[in-house]
């Protein structure tokens, strides 16, 4: 399977700690007095998705609970693009068609979508995935479907973008699910991908990133599932990430919360370890990508509590339960789940 050329990147070990300096510099937003600092005391398992040729890349995660979790990803065979961890394995589903997976996202085990770049939506009832709908935009070429997110079985949401038929040009898509049928999202044309979509329940909408091919222009913007309004913009990689029930942007080495109106600094991380993105429970129990391994913060300092065995692994999609996360990393060879369970 050929990676489309506009996709843009991003057993048990013994326990490692390595400390990091970390300096908030952005003091104007502080963590509620109830969040309690995250624990660091996982046990580790790591887990190999064995292919009989080429490698299959998780890129995206979905999971109703920690033993039902979803990987999807390109794979260069077509069977082993769609993986299943059962709580003790991890397992690929052979779809029954041809299928590009990208965005995932479900309200329960028996009710989950996954997004095609060949303009094609999946559903899983609970026994098999089947393909439910086709996509067809007049005069351009199928909707490459980037990432799904939804605030309710009938108010799902996919966005990504669409090439014209003659190449020429193309524009941001945005597409419903009603709980009935997928439908277009009448927005303006705009000549953008939209690539990541997420709900924040603290503003009650949803907060879109989007860049521009082959430039370093990047946006973010508002869209309350008719109405869509830019509402930042760099040259910079923006991306936005999930810290419990809230949305936060990450660019360069800082983690920004949306408070409604704009964008406010909760901290900024000086280390030459990290990496960049954050994903957690609150603002004092956030995981991220260091150069040697998953980083914790835990509202007073980052440490490193997984080292990667290999220079070469690179991380790839990440999902975090109560007592569990699991991060996708691969090398030149071999794609690995890296599961961290607290010690109970």
């Amino acid at each position: 399977m050929k990676l489309n050329r506009h996709f843009r990147p991003v057993l048990t070990l013994a326990f490692a700690l390595i400390f990091l300096y970390l300096n908030i510099t952005c003091s104007s937003v502080t963590a509620p007095e109830e969040e309690q600092p995250g624990r660091r005391d996982y046990v580790w398992r790591v887990d190999t998705l064995k292919v009989p040729e080429g490698r299959s890349l998780p890129s995206r995660m979905w999971g109703a609970n920690a033993n039902d979790v979803w990987a999807i990803g390109i794979a260069y065979l077509n069977a082993y693009c769609i993986w299943h961890f059962d709580g003790i394995n991890w397992k690929n589903y052979v779809p029954d068609k041809y299928i590009e997976p990208y965005g995932i996202w479900g309200t329960s085990s028996n009710n989950i979508w996954i997004g095609s770049t060949d303009g094609a939506f999946w559903h899983y009832d609970g026994f098999r995935w089947s393909k439910f709908q086709e996509t067809n935009i007049p005069n351009y070429r199928p909707f490459v479907v980037q990432d799904i997110f939804g605030k309710s079985p009938k108010e799902i949401y996919a966005v990504g973008y669409a090439d014209s038929i003659d190449g020429s040009t193309y524009k941001a898509v945005i597409m419903k699910f009603d709980g009935v049928k997928w439908s277009m999202v009448n927005i303006p044309t705009i000549k953008n991908s939209f690539k990541q979509i997420y709900y924040d329940e603290y503003t009650g909408k949803f907060l879109i990133s989007a860049w521009v091919f082959n430039t370093p222009n990047e946006y973010i913007y508002l869209f309350d599932g008719q109405n869509l309004n830019q509402i930042y913009s760099a040259q910079d990689f923006l991306i936005l990430v999930k810290i419990g029930n809230k949305t936060y942007l990450q660019t360069k080495n800082k983690i920004l919360k949306y408070n409604g109106s704009n964008f406010e600094c909760v901290l900024e991380i000086k280390s030459d370890n990290y990496i960049g993105n954050a994903w957690g429970r609150n603002e004092k129990d956030i995981f991220t990508v260091n150069y040697d391994g998953i980083g914790h913060y835990n509202g007073i300092d980052l440490i490193t509590i997984f080292i990667k065995p290999n220079i070469e692994w690179f991380p790839g999609a990440v999902i975090v339960f109560e007592k569990d996360i699991f991060f996708t990393w691969d090398d030149s060879y071999s794609t690995f789940i890296v599961h961290g369970r607290l010690n109970n």
